[in-house]
């Protein structure tokens, strides 16, 4: 068994684990109690919130079938969703979400996809997707933050009220922090540099980073695929407005889910109007995952079902019990989380083009290799496409005017990447040296 299929089944065991203590704690009072909870609901309303996730899982197969059909014309909707699945049980498995991006990038590849085009693919996801998560949580924490405050029970630590829902302000800063830094680290060449020097500098210094010239690599390959990333999408409006809508749509969705059980379990909301009511529980829906999003574990299990319960488990229900509460926990929980985990892991077991070997068997380059390819092949294509204008349109450029073309093309796509041949090549250096 090699090191990389190890390292997944210690994922999986950390999960089944960290899950199995959460079902206890939420069952230990009373189990009969829950399972009469959960046997008692309306099971119309338990298939809509069914309906509503394997909807979601859809609209992301959408999303992926759109952004990839910007570089393979014809490549079909159905695989675009089992891409998708399987990116779902990746992340599932992975601390932080952290492997369903790999997992899908070879995924694109045996479905007849480039690899550094799956690399640009992914690219215009996460941007998409962490500037619609931000301006989501911006309204939630502008127009609900307050409102859900006094819905919310504290945590007692160390004699200390500790208010829950400040964390989901910690979440949504972080995740603007992300957004907003990759903004300015791509069009601000002075705030780049700056953070080179004396952030990652400083963190080394401080042995907090221990290699410097690895995360120096990271940080440039990333922001010059987001520059250039950023480029296409807005290139492509159409592309950006609909994606953008859709990613908006699912998140809407996956957040109104609770609703769906609550009417199931016959749960009265604190607002009287079921509009309301679906409003409120979508964003408090959010601000938990929000903080969730935090916790490194894989599926944030056991955090997850400890920030629902205490999120929901004051007074946005005027009726529930305890017990309803966990009903609710177990019932979100699977339907939003393992369902996927289920079918993502069917589909990757059974689907022909699934990257068994390339995900499982750590043969494969990693992210960061296929990033630094796909920049490469990035600059050689604008060079050959201003060769192809000045072939055919020679009277339209002067000499200076070619001149400018290739300096700005230099300055603007070639600068970091000299960096990152430089720190490869003695990377490699090294490493031959060792042999």
């Amino acid at each position: 068994m090699s090191k990389t299929v190890r390292k997944y089944f210690i994922y999986i065991g950390i999960l089944v684990i960290v899950t199995g203590i959460a079902v206890y704690f939420i069952l230990k009072n009373d189990p009969q109690a829950v399972f009469d909870a959960m046997k008692n609901c309306n099971i119309v309303w338990i298939l809509a919130a069914i309906g509503v996730v394997i909807f979601t899982f859809l609209i992301e197969g959408l999303i992926i079938t759109i952004l990839t059909r910007m570089y393979k014309r014809n490549y079909p909707f159905y695989k675009g969703v089992l891409n998708s699945m399987i990116g779902v049980f990746f992340s599932g498995i992975t601390p932080s979400n952290s492997g369903g991006q790999f997992a899908q990038a070879y995924t694109f590849s045996k479905q007849g996809v480039k690899i550094t085009n799956a690399a640009s693919i992914l690219f215009m996801h996460f941007i998409l997707y962490q500037i619609v998560l931000v301006l989501f949580g911006g309204a939630v924490m502008i127009f609900k933050f307050n409102e859900m405050r006094g819905l919310t029970e504290v945590i007692p630590i160390f004699g200390i009220d500790f208010d829950i829902i400040s964390l989901a302000f910690v979440g949504f800063a972080i995740n603007t922090f992300v957004i907003v830094g990759l903004f300015f680290l791509a069009f601000s060449s002075k705030f780049h540099n700056f953070l080179i020097k004396y952030g990652i500098g400083l963190l080394a210094k401080l042995h907090i980073v221990k290699n410097k010239d690895e995360q120096v690599l990271k940080l440039n390959t990333k922001v010059e695929t987001f520059r250039i990333e950023l480029k296409k999408l807005l290139q492509n409006k159409t592309v950006l407005i609909v994606t953008s809508f859709l990613f908006l749509l699912k998140m809407i969705l996956t957040s109104s889910v609770p609703y769906c059980i609550a009417r199931a379990m016959n749960l009265e909301f604190t607002s009287s109007s079921q509009i309301i009511a679906l409003i409120d529980t979508t964003s408090m829906t959010n601000l938990v995952s929000t903080i969730t999003a935090m916790i490194p574990i894989p599926g944030a299990s056991g955090g997850a079902e400890l920030v629902f319960n205490y999120m929901f488990g004051g007074t946005f229900f005027t009726n529930a019990t305890p017990n309803d509460i966990s009903a609710l926990i177990l019932m979100w929980r699977g339907i939003t989380f393992y369902l996927g985990l289920i079918i993502g892991f069917i589909i990757f077991i059974s689907y022909h083009e699934s990257p068994k070997k390339a995900s499982l068997h750590g043969d494969a380059k990693t992210l960061l290799e296929i990033n630094i390819i796909h920049l490469e092949e990035e600059k050689g294509e604008v060079i050959e496409e201003k060769k192809s204008i000045m072939h055919i349109e020679p009277q339209l450029l002067t000499v200076e005017d070619i001149e400018a073309h290739f300096a700005a093309l230099k300055n603007d796509l070639s600068h970091q990447l000299k960096q990152n041949e430089q720190t490869l090549s003695e990377q490699e250096d090294e490493n031959k040296g060792k042999k």
